[in-house]
């Protein structure tokens, strides 16, 4: 299996390729391989390796996305195969690579990949079979990058790089507040950030006032009644507050995200503790076992919610039956 990068590798890697140079130093990789569980760092090095890869060239010509499931090796193969129109480079980006029938075409081209391309495959939370399939096919030339879930301990320092990208300093409070009230959910923080930017005005200091006044509690309080009625088992409850919390207008991947980080915490509390003392909540009485389920029915929501056409609200209901035993 072919050693994976950082984000922060990835992105010095980045900083360093000049635009549209198809050969020599300073130049995009022919191949690119994103895996792992955080979506955000994942997004920001497709758009950037996007601008660079067809700085000044016509999308519309060089630009083809395909998705795992829905296509054949072989047609990406061809695309990237094919010579730009009017660019150094054309992009081709296969999203769910890791749901591809059949690799053989894929294998094929990456023995030799096309010096006039740039192929992107993204594999975001692949299982490790499907991420050692992928890394084995790389060649050389390639750079693969698994884009870890930030540990809580990281979330304050990123918050304050998030700021100071923009022009902005943070204060402890702020950071703190936000790192907490997100649970760690990176595209959150960013997104309400750049809500708080926009109500500065000319001030470039932000406190946990302004944090508080723009953002509200994200409906915390209520999610984690959400949370532990779930893990108490107590269906009714959970789906009732559930019920509360999208009437009063709170977005299904917000709500989500949120969940998430406290199972996630709970979690972290279990292992570091060794045990739930201390921990009032009712997760406390679940066994590993259950643990492990409520990960996966969480994943598999968060896939539902950015790719399915199940109704968000659908998802969010059988998510909480789930998490609380029902079935």
């Amino acid at each position: 299996m072919n050693k994976s990068i950082t984000h922060k590798a990835l992105f010095d890697h980045l900083d360093k390729c000049r635009p549209g140079l198809s050969t020599g130093g300073g130049s995009l990789a022919p191949v690119y391989l994103f895996t792992g569980e955080e979506l955000y760092f994942a997004d920001r090095a497709l758009a950037v390796i996007t601008d660079k890869a067809l700085a000044g060239a016509p999308r519309d010509f060089n630009l083809d996305v395909f998705y795992g499931r829905d296509t054949k090796a072989a047609d990406v193969a061809a695309q990237a195969s094919t010579l730009p129109m009017m660019a150094d480079r054309r992009l081709v980006i296969l999203k769910e690579a890791d749901k591809l029938r059949d690799f053989r075409e894929l294998k094929e081209y990456l023995k030799a990949p096309s010096q006039d391309c740039v192929l992107i495959l993204l594999a975001m939370g692949a299982d490790r079979s499907k991420e050692r399939t992928l890394s084995d096919m790389l060649p050389d030339s390639a750079v693969f990058a698994h884009f870890w879930r930030p540990r809580d301990y990281e979330i304050p320092d990123i918050v304050q790089k998030l700021a100071r990208a923009s022009g902005f300093t943070i204060d402890r409070g702020a950071v703190a507040y936000l790192s907490e009230a997100l649970s760690g959910n990176i595209a959150l923080t960013a997104a309400e950030l750049n809500k708080v930017f926009n109500l500065l005005g000319e001030r470039r200091h932000i406190t946990e006032e302004d944090v508080r006044e723009s953002a509200g509690d994200f409906g915390l309080p209520a999610v984690f009644e959400l949370s532990d009625a779930a893990a108490a088992g107590n269906a009714p409850k959970a789906v009732e507050t559930l019920e509360k919390l999208l009437r009063d207008g709170e977005e299904p991947l917000k709500l989500l995200a949120i969940l998430s980080g406290n199972w996630r915490k709970m979690a972290a509390g279990e292992k570091a503790a060794g045990g739930w003392s201390g921990n009032k909540s009712p997760a406390r009485k679940l066994p590993d076992g259950e643990i492990v389920r409520a990960f996966g029915c969480l994943m598999k929501a968060d896939r539902e919610l950015k790719g399915s056409p199940v109704p968000p609200r659908l998802v969010m209901e059988r998510l909480v039956l789930e998490l609380s035993g029902a079935f």
